[in-house]
């Protein structure tokens, strides 16, 4: 079960028609229907056409990413919070139903899930780490390592809730809530880079782990591939093929060979068919998404290339913790 905190506008009244209609919904208005867009890159499209004033790369990036969550990211069971900041409360539900686009149901907030809303909590009822999570003021963001709280708020638990008030404990908390922050905007950044550039990061990556790499030029498709491998010369086995783009992984998988092992990387996610594809491989296949990539290039960042370190900027912070 995933979690995630959709904030649908900063009005009791939204909230209330939110809850009487049982659903969850957010405006980007000039994005119209959504029901076409696939790709991320087609959510950005959509953006820059749309949102003329707010060209830069990154602007871009960052809002048609919240987009592609409420649309393609998050799944029918998961949970969702939606904040109610006049009330200081938060309303928790569970998605119902599939994106759709309704621009009748309630004035301005035209981007619609079916939720089933079961319950208000107030915010003095949460932990500190939760209030502080659902402070962010992005639209649509995943809650990260809460799961078991909100479980709790929803079995009827009003704390106290372990560490509020411990200065360790609190220190622990605020690491979590930094790494997820971190994490959320390393991944708007990731999303307002260029396809090939991004191809190119990629490569950098597998090569601070160790690897060799070939990248091949664009194809007739426009899309690169890379072959890793340990040796200076490439004969060393397993290779490792890599594919990069809109998740047409049964067409990659056939194109693996004895000897190679491949990776798919996919920032938009996979659809259920694409993650059973590993199943039927010959050869070792691997999916990564965009959470797994922003782990690999966290964990390998100080080996980067410094250009690439540039096309992702990132400073390391040290957060005191418990020792014993």
């Amino acid at each position: 079960m995933a979690v995630w905190v959709v904030r649908a506008g900063r009005d009791s009244e939204i909230i209330e028609q939110v809850e009487e209609h049982q659903v969850i919904a957010i405006g980007w208005l000039q994005m119209q229907d959504m029901s076409d867009l696939k790709t991320l890159d087609d959510f950005k499209k959509r953006y820059a056409e749309r949102y003329p004033d707010r060209t830069t790369a990154r602007v871009i990036g960052k809002q048609a990413r919240q987009a592609h969550r409420f649309v393609r990211e998050i799944e029918v069971g998961d949970t969702v919070l939606t904040p109610n900041s006049p009330a200081r409360e938060v309303l928790i539900g569970e998605v119902a139903g599939e994106y759709r686009y309704n621009p009748d149901l309630i004035d301005g907030y035209p981007q619609v899930r079916k939720m089933v809303w079961k319950m208000r909590v107030s915010r003095d009822d949460m932990s500190n780490r939760m209030r502080k999570a659902t402070s962010n003021r992005m639209t649509v963001y995943r809650l990260e390592s809460l799961e078991e709280e909100v479980e709790q708020l929803l079995a009827g638990h009003r704390g106290p809730w372990p560490g509020d008030g411990d200065e360790i404990d609190g220190s622990r908390d605020f690491y979590e809530e930094t790494r997820a922050t971190a994490g959320e905007l390393i991944s708007d950044i990731i999303a307002s880079i260029d396809a090939f550039d991004f191809q190119d990061l990629v490569a950098s990556v597998l090569r601070a782990m160790g690897f060799r790499t070939r990248v091949s030029p664009p194809g007739p498709d426009g899309g690169k591939d890379i072959v890793a491998h340990r040796d200076a010369l490439g004969f060393e086995q397993p290779r490792v093929k890599v594919a990069i783009g809109a998740p047409d992984v049964r067409n990659f998988r056939a194109v693996i060979r004895p000897g190679e092992n491949g990776l798919f990387v996919s920032t938009g996610g996979f659809t259920k068919d694409a993650l059973q594809e590993p199943e039927h491989a010959g050869q070792p296949l691997t999916l990564m998404d965009r959470d797994k990539f922003v782990d690999l290039l966290t964990e390998n960042y100080d080996k980067l290339e410094p250009e690439f370190q540039a096309m992702v900027p990132l400073k390391k912070v040290y957060i005191p913790v418990t020792v014993g």
